[in-house]
């Protein structure tokens, strides 16, 4: 028997799906210019941090400039106006101390005594015993108590006299020392002393003394040369020299020489101290232990330039005073 066959048809129940079928596609942009924006803003912030370190390091290197070149002045002040290049053998106490001493034993003359050394023929008047003074006008050779006379400071074209300047205890007008740390420094009584140093200590004893001072170049300071001289080319040159046993002598060239070649050579002869002297063998007035006067032909052109006008500057004299 043949089966029946059925079919049953499940009518399944139909659910209704609420769900949106439709399903939103949410796409995350990502922001592309967030990195870049991080990376300007950085990259500004860097650059003005550079700036600000540039601009503070630029501003230390100035503040360290302009303190070093306050150093500088400061200190070339200090060395202009204290500390000379060399010093001399005596200081400035030992050097008032022996213008406090009496006036030696009046001499009647000067002997010169003539040499050369290193190439450099030069004469020596001594001027121990000798009166010392600073006077306005050329002394009158006639006189018989005139022994020496040279000339002192130097002066500017203008007519204004350079360095310190004191006569009897009166200070004159003076402009520029720098660089004159030599001093040529008189008592009252005509002691005569020479030195280095460029504070004011001589100068306002000797005003303060009714003494004489003037500043001139140094050429050797306890037997050490300057680096540097002032002056150059070849002259007749002059000088104060103290040699090693504490005489003072005074030193003419007799040919052209430069200011070194001059210095080199009072060094080698025995020279602690020298003081320049301008004018050279021009004033070779000199009256011998005889009494015998000796005047070139240049002293008496100079003699006779100055017999109706006084000279800028003062003449150093020397005079045997009796007592």
């Amino acid at each position: 028997m043949q089966k029946d066959q059925r079919i049953i048809d499940v009518d399944d129940e139909i659910r209704k799906d609420d769900r949106p079928q439709d399903i939103p596609v949410i796409t995350i942009e990502e922001d592309s210019d967030s990195s870049d924006y991080s990376a300007k803003d950085y990259n500004s912030i860097t650059t003005r941090e550079t700036k600000r370190v540039r601009r503070r390091i630029k501003i230390f290197t100035i503040v360290l400039l302009c303190l070093g070149l306050l150093a500088t002045i400061l200190w070339g002040y200090r060395y202009y106006t204290l500390t000379p290049e060399v010093e001399s053998s005596m200081s400035d106490n030992e050097n008032i101390e022996s213008l406090k001493s009496a006036a030696a034993d009046s001499s009647k003359g000067s002997t010169v005594t003539s040499d050369s050394v290193l190439g450099v023929a030069f004469d020596m008047y001594s001027l121990k015993g000798l009166h010392a003074s600073l006077e306005r006008e050329v002394p009158d050779t006639s006189d018989g108590s005139l022994v020496l006379f040279m000339r002192s400071s130097d002066y500017h074209p203008d007519g204004s006299i350079l360095g310190n300047l004191i006569i009897n205890g009166e200070e004159k007008e003076s402009k520029d020392r720098k660089g004159r740390a030599g001093y040529v420094a008189i008592s009252k009584n005509g002691n005569l002393a020479i030195g280095i140093s460029l504070n004011d200590k001589m100068s306002d004893y000797l005003k303060e003394n009714g003494g004489s001072f003037f500043r001139q170049y140094v050429l050797l300071g306890d037997g050490e040369l300057p680096s540097t001289f002032a002056l150059h080319g070849k002259v007749e040159r002059a000088a104060l020299g103290r040699m090693y046993d504490g005489n003072i002598y005074y030193v003419t060239t007799r040919n052209k020489e430069t200011m070194y070649d001059f210095a080199d050579a009072l060094r080698e002869y025995g020279f602690t101290d020298a003081v320049y002297l301008t004018g050279g063998n021009s004033y070779a007035f000199y009256r011998s232990p005889d009494g015998v006067t000796h005047i070139p032909e240049a002293t008496k052109e100079k003699i006779e330039k100055y017999r109706s006008t006084s000279p800028i500057a003062p003449m150093l004299v020397f005079r045997n005073i009796k007592k």
